[in-house]
This record gives C-alpha cells, sequence and structure tokens, in this order.
C-alpha cells in the first residue's frame, strides 16, 4: 500500500516538471528566436510478482504478474522548427531562413543563436545588440564596417558594344533635281479635204467650225472673196477660212485640196467643221481631228516644244541660276541661234551640263531635264531657267519647273556616345560614329570634345558580319576587339580603350540585322572615385556596400554554423547556446552553401512555440496532476481504514 504512495508521488513530480516546462514555453511565446521544449515521460521499474512460464505438454504457459513503481522525466527534447520571420526594416536585423546558427564570440568563448539582433559599435565592429557580443565573419573574425570608406577612381578600359547596325543598304546616294512637268513635242490638229479645185460655190454658202474645244465659228463665203466663184481655187477658199478664224489655225491649199491645222501642238489642239453648205463641196471631213503629243528628245527644236507660245529669233536669250553640288552658285546665259548656243532642246542641256560643274544634266525618255551630282552625298541643289526680258520668243518655263526628286544621301552612318572615365575620375563623352563601306563592313571612327583632349587612335575599319548578321570578325585583327587610344588634357600617358564587338558567328554583341539601328555601348567598366552611400546583406550573409559612383562592393560576409544534432545544444540564456558532446561540433558553412539557410536582411525570426499545443499541454499537466494526487488521498483512506481495525 505504501507503493501507491511513492508512485503517486513520482506522478505529481513529473507533471509538476511538465507544467514547469509549458509555462517557460508560454512565458517565451514573444520572445525573439526562441525555440520551444517538450517533455516526454517513461515507466520506472516495475516489480515482479510471479514470472512466466512457458508451455508445457500438459499445461499452457502464464503471463508474468509486474507492477508499476512509477513515472519518471525521461527527456526534455528542443524543438528546433523554424519560427515565422518578422520583418522589422533594420538593415543588420538578421534572420536565417533555414538550417544554421549565427556564430558570436565574447573573445573566449563561441555562442550560437539565430537571433540576428545585430549593429556597429563605436568601433564599427557588427555585435549582437543584446549583450555585445562580436559576430564572426566566413573568415572567423571579427567584421568591422568602414563607413568613411571611399572607392578610388577607374580609368575606362573596355567596351563593350550592343545591338544592331542596319542592314538595309540606304547611302550613298548622289541628288537629283527634275523638271517637274515633262518637256513634249507634237503636231497640230489637221483636217484635209478630199476633194480638189475648182470649187463650184454659191454666194451665202458657209462652214461651221471649232478650234481647240472652243465656240462654233461660221465661216461665209461670198461672191465678192473670188475672182469666180462658182470656179473657187483652193488658194481663194484657204484665205477666205484663214481671214475668218484668225490666229488659231493655219488654212492653206495643199495639191488642190484646202488643209486646215490648228496653230497649236499637241493633245490639246483639235479641229472640229460641224457643218455648213460648204463642208460636202469641199470635201472636209466632220470627224474631230486632234494634234499628238510625245516626248522631247535631244534633237527637239526649242521652237517645237509644246511649252513654247513664240518662236525664239536669233539673239533670244535663256537665263539659268541655282546652286551645284558642291554649294556653288551657277548663273549663265543660253543664246538662242544656230550661231550661238544653239536651237535644239538637247543644245540647251549640254549648255546646262557646262555651267554645272559638279552635276551632270541629261534628257531622260520622259523628256524630263535631270541634273544629277557627281559625287553621292548632302547636297542643296537648285535650277531654274527664265527667258531674256527683251525676248521675242518665250517658252512657258513655269509648267517645267525643278524640283529635288532624290535628297543627296552621305554613306550610312550611325553614332552613339557613352561617358568614359580618365585615370583621374573624371568623365569625358566619347562618341563613336559608324560609317559603312560596303555592304557587310563598317569602320568605327572615335571622337572626343576637342577641349578636353584628342584621340590619338580613334579608328577602327574592316568590322565584318556575316551574312545571317552576326559579327564575323576585324579585318586583319580576326577577333572581336579593336583598341582605341586617348590622349587626355593634363595627363601624360595615352589612355588604351579595347572595343569588345561580340564573339565571332554569335549575336551577343554587336549584329547588323533589320532596317533600323540600335547600335549602343553596353557596358564601360570605369567609374569615378566615390565614397560609402548605403549598407545591405544579400541573401549570401554577404555585407555589401554601396558607393555614391555607383560601385558596389563586398566589405565582409557572415558565417553560419551547422550542427549534426542541433537539439543537443545547450541553453546558455539570452537565446543563446554553446555546443555539447551530444551536439557535435559547429560545422562552419557559407550561406546558402553546404545545407546552410540564406540570409533574410531587415527580418527577425519570431519564436517557434505554438501556443494553442501548449494550452493542450497545460491542460494535461493539470489534469495528470490532479488524478496523481487522487491516488495519493486513496491510499491514504484505505491506510486509514487499516490503522482503525486495531480500534
Amino acid at each position: 500500500m505504501f507503493s501507491a504512495l511513492t508512485t503517486g508521488l513520482s506522478g505529481l513530480q513529473a507533471h509538476q516538471f511538465l507544467l514547469d516546462v509549458v509555462g517557460n514555453n508560454l512565458a517565451n511565446a514573444s520572445t525573439t528566436g526562441y525555440q520551444s521544449n517538450r517533455v516526454t515521460f517513461a515507466d520506472l521499474l516495475s516489480q515482479m510478482t510471479r514470472p512466466p512460464s512457458s508451455p508445457g505438454a500438459s499445461i499452457g504457459g502464464v503471463n508474468p504478474i509486474q507492477v508499476g513503481r512509477g513515472v519518471r522525466t525521461a527527456s526534455v527534447d528542443l524543438d528546433t522548427a523554424q519560427g515565422s520571420l518578422q520583418t522589422t526594416g533594420r538593415t543588420f536585423d538578421l534572420a536565417i531562413q533555414g538550417n544554421g546558427m549565427f556564430e558570436l564570440t565574447d573573445g573566449s568563448q563561441n555562442f550560437f543563436t539565430r537571433v540576428g539582433t545585430f549593429g556597429l559599435d563605436g568601433s564599427s565592429t557588427l555585435v549582437d545588440t543584446r549583450s555585445g557580443l562580436k559576430v564572426k565573419s566566413a573568415s572567423g573574425g571579427a567584421i568591422k564596417v568602414n563607413l568613411n570608406q571611399v572607392i578610388a577612381a577607374q580609368a575606362t578600359q573596355n567596351l563593350t558594344l550592343g545591338g544592331s547596325l542596319p542592314a538595309v543598304i540606304t547611302g550613298p546616294v548622289a541628288e537629283v533635281l527634275s523638271t517637274s512637268g515633262a518637256f513634249k513635242t507634237g503636231t497640230a490638229a489637221s483636217v484635209l479635204g478630199s476633194n480638189s479645185e475648182p470649187f463650184v460655190l454659191t454666194d451665202g454658202m458657209t462652214l461651221t467650225v471649232r478650234v481647240d474645244g472652243g465656240a462654233a465659228q461660221t465661216v461665209t463665203f461670198n461672191t465678192a472673196d473670188f475672182a469666180n466663184i462658182g470656179a473657187a481655187t483652193a488658194a481663194e477658199v484657204a484665205a477666205k477660212i484663214q481671214s475668218t478664224l484668225g490666229a488659231g489655225v493655219s488654212a492653206t491649199a495643199v495639191g488642190g485640196a484646202v488643209q486646215v491645222d490648228s496653230t497649236s501642238l499637241g493633245s490639246g489642239s483639235a479641229i472640229q467643221i460641224t457643218g455648213g453648205t460648204a463642208q460636202s463641196l469641199l470635201g472636209l471631213s466632220s470627224t474631230p481631228a486632234v494634234g499628238t503629243e510625245s516626248a522631247a528628245t535631244g534633237a527637239t527644236a526649242l521652237n517645237s516644244l509644246l511649252d513654247n507660245t513664240t518662236d525664239y529669233v536669233d539673239g533670244d536669250t535663256i537665263t539659268l541660276s541655282g546652286t551645284d553640288a558642291d554649294g556653288t552658285a551657277v548663273s549663265a546665259t543660253f543664246t538662242y541661234g544656230a550661231a550661238n548656243n544653239g536651237t535644239t532642246l538637247g543644245e540647251l542641256v549640254t549648255f546646262i551640263d557646262n555651267a554645272f560643274g559638279g552635276s551632270t544634266a541629261s534628257l531622260d525618255a520622259d523628256g524630263n531635264l535631270v541634273v544629277t551630282a557627281d559625287t553621292a552625298g548632302q547636297a542643296d541643289m537648285s535650277l531654274s531657267l527664265e527667258d531674256g526680258t527683251s525676248n521675242t520668243g518665250n517658252i512657258d518655263f513655269t509648267t517645267t519647273r525643278f524640283a529635288v526628286t532624290t535628297d543627296g544621301k552621305d554613306k550610312d552612318t550611325h553614332t552613339t556616345s557613352i561617358d568614359i572615365f580618365d585615370s583621374q575620375g573624371r568623365a569625358h563623352t566619347l562618341t563613336l560614329k559608324f560609317l559603312r563601306d560596303q555592304a557587310n563592313e563598317w569602320t568605327l571612327n572615335a571622337s572626343v570634345d576637342p577641349s578636353e583632349g584628342s584621340v590619338v587612335d580613334g579608328t577602327v575599319s574592316g568590322i565584318l558580319f556575316n551574312e545571317d548578321g552576326s559579327f564575323a570578325r576585324i579585318a586583319g585583327i580576326g577577333n572581336g576587339d579593336g583598341n582605341l587610344e586617348v590622349q587626355w588634357n593634363g595627363i601624360a600617358t595615352p589612355q588604351t580603350i579595347d572595343v569588345d564587338f561580340g564573339a565571332s558567328g554569335t549575336f551577343d554583341g554587336l549584329t547588323q540585322l533589320g532596317q533600323s539601328s540600335t547600335a549602343i555601348v553596353r557596358q564601360q567598366d570605369g567609374f569615378e572615385g566615390g565614397s560609402l552611400s548605403t549598407i545591405s546583406v544579400s541573401r549570401e550573409g554577404v555585407i555589401e556596400g554601396f558607393f555614391t559612383n555607383g560601385q558596389t562592393l563586398a566589405l565582409d560576409q557572415l558565417r553560419l554554423n551547422l550542427f549534426a544534432n542541433p537539439a543537443g545544444l545547450l541553453r546558455v540564456g539570452d537565446t543563446l547556446f554553446q555546443s555539447s558532446p551530444n551536439s557535435g561540433s559547429a560545422i562552419p558553412a557559407l550561406p546558402l552553401q553546404g545545407g546552410a539557410g540564406a540570409v533574410v536582411s531587415g527580418a527577425l525570426e519570431g519564436s517557434n512555440v505554438d501556443v494553442a499545443r501548449e494550452f493542450v499541454n497545460l491542460i494535461v499537466a493539470q489534469r495528470g496532476f490532479q488524478v496523481n494526487a487522487r491516488s495519493i488521498t486513496t491510499a491514504d483512506q484505505v491506510l486509514q481504514e487499516l490503522v482503525n481495525l486495531v480500534r
């Protein structure tokens, strides 16, 4: 009976221990980086009242009879599950996502923790702000961050090109001037009578004629107009028609017949004899007659051009003025006449050709007068023709004014620029101009502001591309590098810069594709001097410094430590641990290597205590204590009854 008391006592002690652990877990539910404990129980030795026996030939075996003697605490295990990460925004608040622990030291002892509440002390050393312990680096030493650190300037040594030069060739192109309307020649509209003289006319006979689409005009034949109206000659009839219709027509006698022609030429000229009593007598057709026109040639007389309104006479002039391809002003006077500069359109074209020393004048198949620059490139050509003010003849040059039909253009070029740095960290603009030499070949010319320096060697020629547009090589070099050399003012040694066009046969650098140009300098490795601006910590635990010149420098790196049995670590307070014989020695590792987790900057790991589970454990501890207390009071009551037997 007394054993029941000791058994109940062991149960009270065990559940009291469980209550202590649960209470501690709940107390640290908000402790940063706290890892909770778990209690497990085991029974004590049991008293054997009857041993087991084995089965025999005539009787079976029996089980042992054992009475337990209580319970004991078997283990208190560390729960190494990761707690949730809580954002703080502080650069040196660090959490570990995954396995591992930070290592801290006081100079003689090492401690391990998952709580990264770090900061810089007065000596710029990274320490645990709770305890002042120094944080160990990847090399095992203290981490010092020099907030006054600067980076010296670095001269540009390499340029990397990218993008594309245009594959479509658009230059060079010679500028072309051309008349806005072609020079043309033509024939007059003509009606020839089918009857021959003499013509038996009577007084009052009429003929109705339309000239060039104008109003109908009536020709009346009277007796007074003829020597013998009953036997009129073709010349007499033509004279009457001419006197009536005037300058719009030319009426003549041809082989005894009457012919009526328009004085205008080309498709705009027309003669229509629409009626009258004399029409059939003269044999003049009523079908409209229309003139013809065609492109003028070099042999076409100036007076035969459709734009000629009055025939030229010897001594008439045509003034030409304009600008040649090289910008030279052109002014000359063409004098009409066989004994002068000529009478044909071809002779006028030759005169213009001689006047334009840098261009060639010609007449195309359509009758356009064309002036083409002898040299391709940009130009500002112009030409105008005007009749002399005292001329008898006249050509309406307003219908053939000259205009640029093809703009002059230099070789295809593309220009890009980038800021580079000299050895003193001064920025300079380097301009790169690409010039197409052939279909798949370019030349690069570099330049700088003359007030800042001069380019000693600024040309990379023979930049070749393959048929598919990929970079091929540099003629004479065979790889993707070409050197530039610049002499800066105030610096004695010239600066050499390697230009990387890309690997041969690839599209990773400069290419030649499409119609537009996108070629740029993707990267240059120079920079000015700079001072430390901000600090960050990467997932690899690298403390990175960002400098005012845009450069990033790794200042140091944190160490993480792994353990074969992290649950075997010893707590030493302040959420710190030390290794124990059962945890194994610390295994140094870099973040994200060898199974170590990642470092998360601006966050802390929260407690991994599961409050709901701990509340359940609290109830279990309470009920366990309660039932064991009940077994003790029951055993006590039985003993009391036993004592009462002796009264």
